[in-house]
């Protein structure tokens, strides 16, 4: 997918592995693959989808890479969702970044804080982490999630205290509903000049409600949310994250066929935005 120019959007469009939360790393290559997708955004995240153990790397960094030659896929970025204002959290996000490096990743995706009132701890650690992740050339995506970082006004002010081009916004199409009670077509614009990477998850109901879709069966117009990003980001990782209903107990070939038609959603997508 993608083509030369502003269709380069399409550039670097991925699946996240939490997309297969229950299932094998294997399991979720495979899935991605058959649809059509050549890049993935590789879960890392303890306690919830851990595809890749951070913690044990560099072992098992080999056996990645092998399997992901065989399935003809590449990282494109990392989920590694820590806590910013905790001495493990930072120590988690900096292995992340090394990770990142050496698999060929452009950004390491993670959460913030859960309270304001740790806001001062998360910018010192942030400081060090962005020499890190220079260090490294991977960039630091502080994802919309949570009752902190919840939408773009809040993502912008965010930003702007920080000052540092290794620490941008992944943008989550619907968790700025689910957590902001905002709509992505307007809220993205807020937050547009930081954006290193993007999750494209769909969302049916409003605030609250945890029903993420398949693209292209909710209620997000993505050729609005899409557009803004044009021409200066046509680079930019896309990150398909298909999250259901709170539920995981489907098998397999649910998410084949929900990833499938997110794939086949976007071809339509692609030909609106630049035909």
């Amino acid at each position: 997918m993608g083509k030369k120019g502003v269709g380069q959007l399409f550039s670097h469009l991925a699946v996240s592995t939490n997309t297969y939360h229950g299932f094998t790393l294997l399991e979720a290559l495979s899935g991605i693959a058959q649809a059509g997708f050549r890049f993935v955004e590789l879960a890392c995240v303890k306690g919830w989808t851990n595809h890749f153990d951070i913690d044990e790397a560099p072992q098992g960094l080999d056996r990645l890479q092998e399997a992901l030659r065989f399935f003809s896929l590449q990282v494109v970025s990392l989920s590694a969702h820590s806590d910013l204002a905790s001495s493990e959290g930072v120590a988690y996000l900096e292995k992340a970044l090394w990770v990142a490096h050496e698999l060929g990743a452009q950004v390491v995706n993670t959460g913030t804080v859960e309270r304001r009132e740790t806001k001062d701890a998360l910018l010192d650690n942030l400081s060090f982490l962005a020499r890190e992740a220079e260090r490294n050339q991977v960039k630091i995506g502080l994802e919309i999630h949570g009752g902190f970082l919840k939408d773009g006004e809040v993502a912008r002010e965010l930003m702007e205290a920080i000052r540092s081009p290794w620490v941008g916004i992944n943008y989550d199409t619907g968790n700025v509903i689910f957590y902001g009670n905002k709509r992505p077509e307007q809220d993205v614009k807020l937050c547009l000049p930081w954006i290193v990477h993007m999750h494209l998850k769909d969302k049916r109901g409003g605030y609250k409600v945890w029903d993420f879709p398949p693209l292209g069966e909710g209620e997000i117009d993505f050729s609005q949310v899409l557009s803004p990003l044009l021409p200066e980001k046509t680079d930019l990782p896309l990150s398909v994250e298909i999250e259901f209903q709170g539920r995981f107990d489907h098998p397999k070939e649910v998410v084949d066929q929900a990833v499938r038609r997110s794939w086949e959603h976007l071809l339509v997508l692609e030909k609106r935005l630049f035909s």
